[in-house]
């Protein structure tokens, strides 16, 4: 149970614990903390951009381009997105004239995807003013706020990504197999650079969007695996998939922790204690009473009060910034660890703070005990990915699917890539050729019958379940990865 669970629990069972109560609120709340207009964090948020040339980094190229698309045919959402882009779908005609207005787009794409970040900017201090007016930027403490951060250019880049997939179909059903990969392609390199951003949000973001983004790959492979050139499928499988950034392997293991989160921390605490070292009661009580109304309204009343409380108990500033510290160090240790390491079992440090001596480190700490199992899920749509194209190319080949997969290693894929980032022994997924043969499986919206072939990884369970039911990055089930599942529920490629 993570420790906002255990802090709700125990709120709900005694009265002294509505303090934890409130922290759990908070660590719920704070995405990330912010600092006002602290020109050295700032510097230190930018310092790994200041580095790199200008052509080193996408952001710019990327969103002046941006700036001429025109609008999408409907807004990016939960209802229009790369996901639910697909021939057939209810005014198709409309987003395939919209992908092809924004050709430009696409060649912005394929020109920067060489790069090796996004970069985008922190704050507003010399980016472009048409970026900002438009929101392509990254504020932090946006109008002096302390406990605020926004990252409104992330819209951009959900569209961007929904130009991309709409443009692939588009030139899929033309035939031009080629171009529409190398924007696909293009797309996924960007995304990758995004994975790169130093804040968490960013970085939740930009995985999730990429993971996205590989299935929706799948999607167009499986809808046209009986059309695609042998050779294009063998140069995805073998160069361009496995190679999205270069030295990434199959567990993605340079994609770092967001460090930009800690620095932050460490400001606001720094805010709310005196020139001594120790808590200042007002802007205590004010700053984290505040961010509690905003996350959760109803628990707000009376929350000066009791914060005003537990600024009476709270460890010093010294005592605070080593508690955020070692919060972090095993954040850190963890990130670097196998995903199923012994030690990955032990409580965490956030987990045993103390709630109520250090509740301004717990509200101010972000949790990233989620990104784990994102990044879990993206190591397995990668590999997926990889693996489902290598299988493609074979039956371009051959013109069957390999009875096993072992005989698509090598001249199709990377062995490597039959990898099961759910299987406690670092493992391979599971295949099966079928055949003619076909086999149920439950999803989430509806049964399906899957024929050919089947691979599937294990799920948050650790063990194989015959890929009887479907979970996307569940804790039961399999993860079904080819042939992709939302394809097959569409009715593509039949």
């Amino acid at each position: 149970m993570m420790l906002r669970e255990r802090l709700t629990s125990r709120f709900l069972t005694s009265a002294p614990a509505v303090l934890a109560r409130l922290i759990a609120v908070g660590a719920l709340l704070l995405t990330p903390a912010a600092v006002g207009q602290s020109t050295a964090l700032l510097d230190k948020l930018n310092e790994p951009w200041k580095r790199l040339s200008e052509t080193s980094r996408s952001s710019t190229r990327l969103f002046s381009a941006y700036l001429d698309m025109t609008a999408p045919p409907a807004e990016v959402g939960p209802d229009f997105n790369h996901t639910t882009i697909y021939p057939g779908m209810e005014n198709w005609d409309a987003v395939k004239s919209w992908a092809a207005e924004n050709g430009n787009m696409g060649k912005t794409l394929i020109d920067v995807q060489a790069c090796e970040v996004l970069g985008v900017h922190y704050g507003t201090d010399g980016v472009d003013p048409r970026f900002v007016e438009r929101g392509l930027v990254a504020l932090i403490a946006p109008n002096g706020d302390l406990t605020r951060t926004q990252f409104p250019y992330l819209k951009a880049i959900e569209t961007i990504s929904a130009y991309a997939t709409a443009e692939m179909y588009r030139l899929c059903e033309e035939g031009k197999f080629d171009e529409a990969f190398k924007v696909g392609v293009a797309n996924l390199r960007v995304l990758r650079q995004a994975c790169d951003a130093q804040m968490y949000d960013e970085k939740f973001a930009a995985m999730t969007l990429l993971a996205e983004a590989m299935s929706v790959h799948r999607d167009v492979l499986y809808a046209y695996r009986l059309k695609l050139p042998l050779e294009l499928v063998r140069g995805l499988s073998m160069k361009e998939y496995p190679f999205l950034k270069p030295r990434d392997d199959q567990r993605l293991k340079r994609i770092a922790m967001p460090e930009g989160d800690l620095w932050l921390a460490t400001e606001l605490l720094a805010s709310v204690f005196d020139d001594g070292g120790q808590v200042d009661g007002e802007k205590f009580s004010k700053t984290f009473s505040e961010m509690q109304a905003r996350s959760a309204p109803m628990t707000g009343f009376g929350a000066v009060k009791r914060w005003e409380r537990v600024a009476g108990v709270h460890g010093s500033l010294e005592a605070s910034t080593v508690k955020l510290n070692a919060i972090y160090d095993d954040w850190w240790r963890r990130w670097r660890m196998r995903g199923y390491d012994p030690l990955m079992s032990l409580p965490t440090e956030l987990s045993v703070v103390n709630p109520v001596k250090y509740a301004g480190v717990v509200f101010s700490a972000r949790d990233i005990e989620e990104l784990f199992g994102l990044r879990r899920r993206l190591v397995a749509e990668f590999c997926g990915l990889v693996v489902g194209c290598g299988v493609t190319a074979y039956r371009a080949q051959y013109e069957d699917w390999p009875k096993a997969v072992k005989m698509a290693y090598t001249q199709f894929f990377p062995k490597r890539f039959d990898f099961d980032p759910y299987d406690r022994e670092y493992g391979a997924m599971k295949y099966e050729y079928l055949g003619s043969r076909t086999r149920g499986i439950e999803t989430a919206t509806d049964r399906v019958e899957i024929s050919e072939c089947l691979l599937y990884a294990r799920n948050g369970d650790n063990t194989f379940n015959d890929a009887t039911q479907h979970l996307e990055a569940g804790q039961s089930g399999d993860f079904v990865l080819w042939p992709p599942i939302r394809a097959v529920l569409r009715g593509q490629g039949q």
